[in-house]
């Protein structure tokens, strides 16, 4: 971006209000700056000053669009743009409060201009127009790589980051200096929040120090001064206590209190505890005073409490001090639990007291989260959420955080953490919060709330400038993470909505005001939150906001209108708008009202009756049910959000839309948990939830490489991605119900299982994954009671889903599978041994089918999956928790003996040879004492052909030794094993010059092993030559030690070898199953869907009979048999019947013999559930033994 335009505008014309720019050649504008008269824009021409009358104006701009010039191949598409955009012009609006402001345009990449024209009441402008002049389009031939722009992160100033400073009110204190003779910070607290003045209080010379008078006498003579009951003590203490008040006053109040309480009558109660309200924001030897004149069991009691004053003694306990005085009197507390818990008590009074309770012991959870590491930081933030909710009580706290010194040094006692920010602990959904978070939390919630008392102060006594000075303030705020939710919370307070409406309507309408642009702003943010939506306050501020407008633009303020009638109309109109069909793709507007339509119910849902009535009022209204438009709506927006996550390119990514789209998911998602707890969800919803789920997952996941970690769409995705898991676990928990008949465990897990072959446009590998993520999340925890019936109940329906999808991850993926389904099945069923002896008959397949495909390229992806195959058994076999399992269930069942010895033998027949079969190999040699003597051969024969094919590897003979002595002579083959071995001696033969002792060892002890055979098959070795045969032991003799190396002659004397050729099969090296590569073209041939040749006409031939005419063709006198009439019969009556006892009849037919006619009416209609076996993988009846019974029975 640089500089386009220096320019002094005029007006001119004949209406005298325009003035224009007309740049040599088309330009982009990015934004436009204005100086106010005497400044100097740039540093380097001092002597350029700027000029703009009058301070303030507002001005309409307007750009000439332009279609940008796009590439040869699209001319058509430019010029229809050309033809579209001729003479057009863009209006927009500028609203110049004075000082040096920036405005910037967003004119996008397809559009250009040349022309700006201004028009509004000025005499003169001097402004700088930045930008990019935009050049013709050039053809690119060659590709040059560019690295991607890296996001910045803009952090807050030292000044206004008051989370990661020491004394978070320092910043309060310096905007307090802007004004003249500013006074004392707890004065100003107590005014704003607390203490609110009279209207004649203001106009008192002494204010803001006008204070209550303790010290006048209660004489008889002075009738008006005279106090003669609890309200008027009340109405004494109604404005702040001078600081140097003397303690015989206090005294002498609380004793005149306590004189005029002898009747302990309801409206004497109320008052006292009124008196302890406005008590909580004085000082502390005032309240302690009033306290100890008090026997709060007795004054407090249930005759006499109502609602009014329980409110009174919850804002009372908004101070730490009267707090912990009601907690410490514990026979008090005890009373005030077992009122609150009484049935005589009316509901209102008993919602009050639950409030008192909960602050009593909020503020010990606080105190004690200050200094321990490990308190309750989601407990201590609720508290502070509930207390900030009124300006009463978020007085008298900031007042105990500021003035009381036992929180001040809690606070002070840890240094903030650097580059901290505060945590959304404001959220109902929030994640694990540390000690140093919720520090980080508090100091920002104790900056920013004095702030607003700040405004408060500024905007009542009318000054002007440090009312900017704080709404400037507020909008940085508003915009960063963390501090928004304070800001947002604390702006929410019936004052402050307040006074962002009046600054905003007051100001003139003629010229704009910097407080009224930035009011704006801050409302605009408010408004974006659903929840803020449903004050009433807010409300009121929004329909009441009046034009002409600054910064909210004409479609802005009618959103914002449609959501503040929403929420003003309550239910009945969130029920019309989620049963409004939407228009697709949903609109920034749309989901907005989405939001707070739910936010509306999410409301009605905290009363004991608000389910049913939501329920039963979108019933009325519309004629359905809610739960399935949830499910609908749900959908839809999964479908939306796809768009936006697809391999393929979109024109530009739409972050605002994206993040209220995640947004508006998670809040359905919610809200189905919440009455998917109590009403059941049919099998199609429940299809639909899991499939949208799963999107979603994905879309927040792709998020990672498409948004800044600092985003507010990369935020709201990370959000769902935390929600989708808890969502599906929460569905498929046993006391969730389903209809039909079925858990929804079962529909949930088939869905999830199909959509992981269904990418849907995204990278297919990570969608497998992001389900796994999912199934996993819905698999119960080993510690959950009812794990142990979902191998009875869940998994029998769906073995031949689990196992596709289990084929679909790769193999360390597979064992955490496996490992979790073997845990959950317990050996009750054999689930995990299923699994394995499908893993070992696909291998089996896979090697039949590689010799009959001629494709190369499928022949390589057939060659991937033995790899990959290989690893994972290698990988289960190496499990720390599962290789006992897996070598147990190989050996000891027969049936997965003997697929193991199967795959083996199809190892040596085909020859393969990889890495992950050789780890295999070993370990299957350490534990073959465990299997059949026919697979300890087996393995005996891969060991020697793993170590043919590098004799250099250390450890490649290990266990040959030890296999060779214990497979039974009679179980031996001798021709395979002395082939064999004879390569072996071959290959080490030839490295005989590098071999190690250790090695030479283990070659002696299976030459000693030939010699000593009886068969002379095995001592006639073939394979190596008698040459290498010599070379090998006088290698031997040479590295052994002398007692060994005597041996070797003996040994060589009894063996023999044969010099025919030996022919193996080529060795076929299988691809590393990490580092599988295939081309892309070759992959889509192998996708693409095979053809098969179209049947066509035979040509007509000669009518001359061939040799063959006579078999083929039947003779004339076949055709008129009797027996072939039967054929074409016309059956009537009970011919049919006859002619089927002829057994002619059914000669030279291919059809079997009718049954439909005697059976039908008598054979039962299939049910669903009888057809459901043939869902179910192919396999023996018992194919594992006892190990499949439990599988057996269940189907």
């Amino acid at each position: 971006m640089g500089l386009l335009q220096w320019c002094e505008l005029r007006p001119e014309g004949p209406s005298g209000d325009i003035a224009a720019v007309l740049f040599p050649q088309p330009v982009r504008v990015s934004s436009i700056r204005i100086f106010p008269t005497g400044a100097q824009p740039f540093s380097q021409s001092p002597t350029t000053v700027a000029e703009t009358e009058p301070e303030a104006f507002y001005l309409n701009v307007y750009f000439n669009a332009q279609a940008v010039p796009t590439p040869a191949g699209c001319q058509e598409t430019q010029s229809q743009d050309k033809r579209q955009t001729k003479n057009a012009l863009v209006p927009t609006r500028i609203a110049f409060a004075g000082g040096q402001t920036d405005f910037s345009v967003d004119m996008g990449s397809e559009y250009a201009t040349r022309l700006v024209i201004f028009q509004g009441d000025f005499q003169v402008i001097s402004m700088a127009i930045y930008g990019e002049r935009v050049t013709e389009y050039e053809e690119v031939t060659d590709y040059e790589p560019k690295p991607l722009p890296t996001p910045s992160h803009i952090l807050l100033p030292s000044a206004l980051d008051v989370t990661n400073s020491a004394k978070p009110v320092s910043l309060v204190h310096q905007i307090l200096s802007l004004l003249p003779s500013p006074p004392p910070l707890s004065l100003i607290i107590r005014l704003m929040f607390c203490l609110k003045p009279d209207s004649e209080d203001w106009d008192d010379p002494e204010f803001p120090y006008v204070y209550s008078d303790l010290d006048k006498r209660f004489n008889e003579d002075d009738v008006e001064s005279e106090v003669f009951d609890l309200e008027s003590l009340v109405k004494t203490v109604s404005k702040p206590l001078r600081d140097d008040v003397s303690v015989e006053s206090l005294n002498e109040f609380a004793e005149r209190m306590q004189d005029f309480l002898i009747s302990n009558t309801p409206d004497d109660v109320y008052y006292v505890a009124k008196l302890l309200t406005k008590s909580a924001c004085q000082q502390t030897i005032f309240l302690r005073t009033l306290l100890q004149h008090l026997n709060l069991p007795e004054v407090f009691n249930e005759d006499v409490l109502d609602e009014a004053t329980v409110l009174c003694l919850l804002e009372a306990s908004s101070n730490i001090e009267i707090s912990r005085y009601f907690r410490d009197d514990e026979p008090f507390l005890l009373s005030l639990e077992a009122i609150q818990s009484s049935l005589k008590v009316e509901k209102p009074t008993q919602k009050a007291l639950k409030r008192l309770l909960a602050r009593i012991r909020g503020w010990e959870t606080f105190e004690d989260a200050l200094t321990n590491s490990n308190g309750d930081f989601v407990g201590a933030a609720a508290f502070l959420k509930d207390i900030s909710m009124e300006e009463y009580a978020l007085g008298c706290w900031l007042e105990c955080m500021i003035n009381h010194e036992g929180l001040v040094s809690k606070l002070e006692q840890t240094s903030p953490a650097p580059g901290s920010q505060p945590p959304l602990l404001f959220q109902d959904r929030q994640a694990e919060v540390t000690h140093d978070d919720f520090l980080a939390f508090v100091r920002a919630f104790l900056g920013i709330m004095p702030v607003l008392a700040a405004l408060a102060w500024a905007d009542s006594i009318g000054n002007n400038m440090c009312t900017e000075r704080v709404l400037g303030i507020l909008v940085i705020w508003q915009g960063v993470k963390g501090y928004r939710e304070i800001l947002n919370h604390g702006l929410l307070l019936r004052q402050m909505t307040r006074r962002l409406q009046w600054i905003k309507n007051d100001a003139d309408n003629q010229q704009p005001k910097k407080s009224g642009i930035l009011a704006e702003r801050l409302v605009v943010g408010l408004a974006k939150d659903p929840i803020a939506m449903l004050r009433d306050d807010l409300i009121t501020a929004v329909l009441s906001l009046k034009p002409p407008f600054s910064f909210i633009e004409e479609d802005e303020i009618l959103e914002m209108g449609k959501l503040a009638k929403v929420a003003r109309d309550g239910l009945l109109s969130a029920i019309d708008e989620l049963a409004y069909n939407s228009v697709r793709p949903f609109s920034l507007r749309r989901l907005r009202v989405l939001r707070v339509s739910i936010a509306i119910i999410t409301e009605e849902l905290n009363d004991d009756d608000g389910p049913w009535r939501v329920l039963e009022s979108f019933w009325n209204e519309h004629g359905q049910g809610l739960i399935p438009r949830l499910v609908t709506i749900l959908s839809d927006l999964s479908d939306d959000l796809n768009q936006h996550f697809t391999l393929h390119s979109i024109p530009r990514m739409h972050q605002a839309l994206a993040e209220l789209l995640f947004r508006t998911a998670d809040d359905f998602m919610h809200l189905i948990t919440h009455f998917a707890s109590h009403y059941p969800l049919v099998a199609r919803d429940l299809q639909r939830v899991a499939t949208a789920v799963s999107d979603l997952y994905s879309c927040s996941d792709a998020t990672t490489g498409t948004f800044s970690r600092a985003s507010p769409a990369y935020l709201a995705a990370q959000s769902v991605r935390e929600t989708c898991p808890g969502f599906l676990s929460r569905l498929s928990q046993q006391d969730v119900p389903s209809e039909p008949d079925g858990l929804v465990a079962q529909a949930m897990l088939r869905t999830l299982f199909d959509n992981a072959s269904r990418s849907v446009g995204r990278d297919p590998v990570q969608q497998v994954l992001l389900v796994y993520n999912l199934v996993d999340s819905i698999f119960p925890q080993d510690e959950d009671p009812g794990s142990s019936s979902w191998t009875a109940s869940v998994f029998p329906t769906i073995l031949s889903e689990l196992r596709d999808f289990c084929n679909l991850l790769d193999p360390k993926t597979q064992v955490r599978f496996i490992e979790r389904l073997v845990k959950l099945d317990n050996e009750e069923t054999g689930l995990g041994a299923w699994l394995l002896a499908e893993e070992l008959q696909r291998l089996s397949t896979v090697f039949e089918d590689l010799p009959r495909q001629q494709d190369p390229n499928y022949q390589l992806l057939l060659q991937y999956q033995l790899s990959a195959s290989f690893r994972l058994l290698h990988l289960l076999m190496t499990s720390p928790t599962l290789s006992s399992w897996t070598i147990s269930t190989l050996s000891s069942n027969a049936d997965l003996s003997q697929l193991l010895d199967s795959t083996l033998s199809h190892i040596l027949e085909v020859n393969v040879s990889s890495s992950p079969l050789a780890y295999l190999t070993r370990e299957l040699a350490k534990h073959s004492a465990d299997f059949t003597p026919d697979t300890r051969q087996n393995i005996l024969l891969l060991l020697l052909r793993n170590a043919q094919t590098d004799p250099s590897v250390a450890g490649a003979l290990d266990f040959v030794p030890g296999t060779l002595q214990s497979v039974p002579s009679t179980s031996i083959a001798p021709v395979p094993l002395r082939n064999e071995l004879g390569r072996t001696l071959s290959a080490y033969s030839d490295h005989a010059s590098t071999m190690k002792a250790d090695t030479a060892e283990l070659v002696l002890q299976m030459l000693e092993w030939l010699s000593s055979q009886e068969d002379a098959k095995l001592k006639t070795l073939v394979g190596i030559a008698p040459e290498g045969l010599d070379y090998l032991c006088t290698t031997l003799s040479a590295i052994l030690p002398p007692p060994r190396a005597e041996v070797v002659s003996s040994i060589r004397a009894r063996l023999s070898t044969d010099e025919d050729e030996l022919l193996l099969p080529p060795t076929i090296e299988l691809p590393d199953p990490n580092a599988f590569a295939l081309p892309l073209s070759a992959l889509e041939n192998l996708l693409e869907r095979k053809k098969l040749k179209e049947p066509s006409t035979p040509t007509k031939g000669t009518k001359t009979p061939d040799i063959l005419g006579v078999v083929i063709s039947p003779p004339t006198a076949l055709l008129r048999s009797p027996a072939a009439t039967g054929l074409t019969k016309t059956y009537a009556n009970n011919d049919f019947r006859q002619l089927r006892q002829m057994p002619s009849t059914r000669l030279n037919t291919s059809r079997l013999p009718s049954t439909h006619v005697d059976e039908f009416g008598q054979r039962p209609t299939a049910s669903p559930e009888m057809g459901m076996g043939l869902l179910l993988p192919a396999m023996p009846l018992d194919p594992l033994g006892g190990a499949y019974q439990g599988i057996s029975g269940m189907l």
